[in-house]
């Protein structure tokens, strides 16, 4: 698929990379380029695209059954070729849709232990005789990044009585552990610290009172010591990255309550009844996904910039990264034949707005290499009468403006005062930061990613890169060099890692 994408996009990309984008954003512009779904509103009109090549990324859709293969998502059926799994993330904010009615009770059941135990843990007695005041989540990757984005962009919901962030007093802390597969390295380590400064003070049935799980490996977290009570599963179709609307958000749960956690899922699922329902032209996701296909494929942009105008979604840029680089990071298409260059998901960066215009915009405005940005704001912080949002969302203008019409030199060293502009962005506009228009935000870029993946002709689900550096770091911590190069073998003997008598491993 990905080269006859690449075809489909060459003569469009070739006239448009001619054009004044300046000139071509203030013609009457493409009515597709703007699009509004659940919480949300989109302008992609700054972007280097038209009618003609619009049409040309809309027939890619058909070509790659971009129908069949949602219907194949939302139903539950097997998307993740090479784990013969399916991708459930969007049943465990609706499972209405999915055919196998097993799995939906299940993942009901699921839903329900958790909600349960979140609101006993506001009991007196839920931790051997005392309340939960503070949490501790443990985990890396999604199972980190994606609680981490929550907690820093709902902090107003939050339970008063409960510090999910710092710890202070060891009778009232619950330590969550979070791990889909129970063995992942950092993740244990972490973990067994924690047990054993808990069991230093408490002894070890106390520090096994204070532990909870999640995962989709129970019987591992059982053995570690948690109370079976208090292991709660998710599936193994749900991806680490995917895995924050299931039983991996548990210290969300407990933290701002099973209601805000049930608004967050509704946003989420609001946007996946639009990415179900609402037609190809006019669907959000669909739209995303075909801007970024069109940047890395078509122009042959090779990384994206999200610059967000609140520090409250501070963390979003760090989410995409995982969400977008674990999924569409691969060389091989579905079938295993080798991508082309530009054939994957583009590279993503970024941070917040008001500190990055003073440290890499500046390569942004005038660098030889063009990277389209993403702008995010928050239009109900904006139209507030505080002076800093309204200072923000100027901010936020003004650098969209000035990457499409740059700025003619003039005066002493007119040179490096001139900026070429013609430079792409997209604005996102998030009607306010409540629990439901997180959810959508995220859900969003789920579904947008899963179409670039189709396009591409890849398996967003899997993530072998990964693995293959944890399989390598367990055989060093097992002791076993000697299928490793020379310079690897030396740095090892160097960090005392490796016996520095034994052989080559040539």
């Amino acid at each position: 698929m990905t080269a006859a994408l690449q075809d489909a996009l060459a003569d469009h990309a070739l006239r448009l990379l001619e054009a004044d984008l300046a000139e071509l954003s203030r013609a009457p512009r493409d009515a597709r380029l703007t699009a509004s779904g659940p919480h949300l509103f989109l302008d992609a009109r700054k972007q280097r695209l038209d009618g003609p090549a619009l049409d040309a990324l809309f027939a890619l859709l058909g070509d790659a059954r971009f129908e069949t293969w949602r219907e194949r998502l939302l139903t539950g059926a097997v998307v993740n070729e090479t784990e013969s799994r399916p991708a459930l993330h969007t049943a465990l904010r609706d499972s209405s849709r999915l055919t196998d009615g097993r799995t939906a009770a299940s993942l009901r059941a699921a839903r329900a232990a958790t909600a349960t135990f979140a609101e006993a843990c506001m009991r007196e007695d839920v931790l051997d005789g005392h309340p939960v005041r503070r949490l501790i989540n443990i985990g890396i990757g999604g199972s980190d990044l994606g609680p981490r984005l929550v907690h820093d962009a709902l902090k107003a919901y939050r339970r008063e009585r409960v510090e999910l962030r710092f710890v202070s007093n060891l009778e009232t802390t619950l330590v969550c552990i979070t791990s889909k597969s129970f063995t992942t390295q950092e993740t244990r380590l972490n973990a067994n610290a924690a047990r054993a400064w808990l069991s230093r003070h408490l002894g070890e049935a106390g520090a096994n009172a204070r532990l909870a799980a999640s995962t989709a490996n129970p019987e591992r977290a059982r053995d570690f010591g948690v109370a079976p009570a208090r292991v709660f599963a998710f599936a193994g179709g749900v991806g680490g990255r995917y895995s924050l609307w299931s039983a991996a958000g548990l210290c969300l749960e407990i933290a701002y309550g099973p209601e805000v956690f049930d608004q967050l899922l509704a946003g989420a699922a609001a946007m996946d009844g639009h990415f179900a329902s609402a037609p190809v032209e006019h669907n959000l996701p669909v739209l995303k996904a075909l801007i970024d296909v069109w940047n890395r494929a078509g122009l042959k942009r090779a990384s994206r910039c999200v610059a967000v105008y609140s520090s409250r979604l501070e963390r979003l840029p760090a989410y995409l990264q995982q969400l977008e680089m674990e999924s569409l990071g691969k060389s091989v298409t579905r079938a295993g034949a080798p991508l082309p260059e530009g054939g994957c998901g583009a590279l993503v960066w970024g941070g917040r707005g008001s500190d990055v215009q003073h440290s890499f915009f500046q390569w942004l405005h005038q660098g030889l290499d063009e990277a389209p940005v993403d702008f995010v704001a928050i239009a109900s912080l904006v139209r507030s009468a505080d002076p800093r949002a309204k200072a923000l969302g100027a901010n936020l203008a003004a650098q969209g403006a000035a990457l499409l019409d740059g700025a003619a030199g003039a005066g002493e060293h007119a040179a490096h005062r001139a900026m070429p502009g013609g430079r792409a962005s997209t604005t996102m506009l998030i009607d306010d930061l409540s629990p439901q228009a997180l959810g959508a935000l995220i859900a969003l870029h789920e579904h947008k990613v899963f179409v670039e993946a189709l396009l591409y002709g890849l398996n967003p689900f899997d993530q072998w890169g990964v693995e293959l550096g944890k399989t390598l770091a367990n055989a060093i911590l097992a002791g076993d060099v000697s299928g490793f190069d020379p310079s690897t073998r030396d740095l090892l003997n160097r960090l005392d890692l490796a016996d520095p008598n034994s052989g080559p491993s040539d």
